[in-house]
């Protein structure tokens, strides 16, 4: 006797463990550029980098919450289209 298993609507898994590495990767790298600007003296080359790539992760955080909702959105249509797909493949006709 064969077994057949039901496949999984959607897994959040990977959408979960993304935004938390994501979440890690930008802070832990934010505070080790906010060190090395605070080692450094101003108007070094040095400095200036790492102040502007700190800048630039600061604004990366603004976006998050977009990247998230982006992500939840995503997640949502792909369970409209696996609701309503066709019987052939579940593709759509034009």
């Amino acid at each position: 006797m064969e077994q057949k298993f039901k496949k999984s609507a959607v897994d959040l898994t990977d959408l979960a463990i993304g935004i938390v590495v994501l979440g890690i990767v930008v802070s832990v790298g934010a505070t080790i550029l906010i060190n090395v600007r605070d080692t450094n003296t101003a108007s070094t080359t040095a400095y200036n980098v790492a102040d502007k790539a700190a800048t630039g992760l600061g604004e990366y955080g603004n976006w998050f919450k977009i990247i998230v909702i982006v992500g939840v959105a995503a997640v949502i249509l792909s369970l409209i289209f696996m609701a309503f797909g066709r019987s052939h493949g579940g593709g759509m006709t034009y």
